[in-house]
């Protein structure tokens, strides 16, 4: 079997290098390509020096937990502790998930392979296998970018998860629930009182509606559906005025509940003055919200 220590120099480095900076677009970091130059460059020098004749203690691991810090510190600098750590985090986070995709794509594909010092290395001749040039030019840039996608679409989710909170619709002696999602684009006010109107799905808002009011909106024929509301519900039912990215003005049919009760973890917010416009969609795509809440609602989650 024969090793190659400028190859394996050149993979790690390359290896590093886009862990590196996948570190610095998950942290949203503008960090120097010289310096994750420099700090990849550690890791690499680490990993050929692995071949060499050096004391067990190298590959111990306390000499990769200090490894690791001096490329984190390099790569991205040292602004606070609580920066620091979490720089550190994401790097053997990410670390973890690219090199487990990595590690499977590659033990998929090779027949002969075992570990020397904790590196993994094959049987090959010339400027290494074929397989793991194969890998450092697809499968790892795939990986990558998978990972970098799923990490976007994670803290997507997590930023969205903040503005999520429980609503109450309460109408005399019922009252239904939702998962509600404050949108700091939702700029609805009805004209008249000037009270915030926010959006709720038909579906949730069904065991409050009288017969003529959900088939106004089912219809789609709010002026209709006015007509033949029971008196106690003429006071309840307003058409708002609104206009659509895609449309003109247009009027949303909405209901004046008694009041509606939004809770945050332990904060909890009771309003009366609002108004609940229906839709006859659905809001979310994958069901984690029924209602957009109005922005005036961010006191709430604090």
């Amino acid at each position: 079997m024969t090793v190659y220590a400028d190859m394996v120099f050149l993979l790690n480095f390359l290896v590093d290098f886009l862990l590196l900076k996948l570190t610095g677009a998950i942290r949203k970091q503008q960090v120097a390509g010289w310096r994750l130059a420099v700090a990849a460059l550690l890791g690499a020098l680490y990993a050929a020096a692995m071949l060499a004749p050096v004391q067990s203690w190298v590959f111990t691991w306390l000499a990769k937990l200090i490894l690791s810090t001096l490329m984190v510190l390099t790569a991205f600098g040292f602004r606070s502790r609580h920066a620091f750590l979490r720089n550190w985090g994401v790097f053997y986070f990410v670390s973890f998930v690219v090199g487990g995709g990595m590690f499977a794509a590659h033990f998929a594909l090779l027949d002969h392979q075992e570990v020397v010092n904790g590196v993994l290395v094959t049987q090959g001749t010339g400027m290494g296998t074929p397989i793991s040039w194969l890998f450092v030019a697809i499968a790892f840039p795939l990986v990558w970018l998978y990972s970098r996608a799923t990490f976007r679409s994670l803290a997507r989710r997590q930023t969205m998860h903040h503005y999520l909170v429980q609503v109450e619709v309460s109408i005399r002696d019922q009252s239904v629930q939702a998962t509600g999602l404050i949108d700091t684009g939702n700029q609805l006010y009805d004209p008249l009182t000037k009270a915030p109107v926010v959006i709720a799905e038909q579906n949730l808002l069904q065991p409050l509606l009288p017969d003529s009011v959900r088939r106004a909106v089912q219809q789609q024929d709010v002026m209709t559906g006015l007509t033949n509301l029971p008196p106690e519900w003429l006071t309840r039912v307003k058409l708002i005025p609104y206009r659509g990215v895609t449309r003109g003005t247009d009027f949303l049919l909405a209901i004046k509940p008694d009041q509606v009760t939004i809770a945050a973890g332990e904060r909890t917010v009771t309003v009366t003055r609002i108004l609940v416009g229906i839709d006859d969609g659905v809001l979310s795509s994958d069901g984690s919200y029924q209602m957009i809440l109005h922005p005036t609602f961010l006191e709430a989650v604090g």
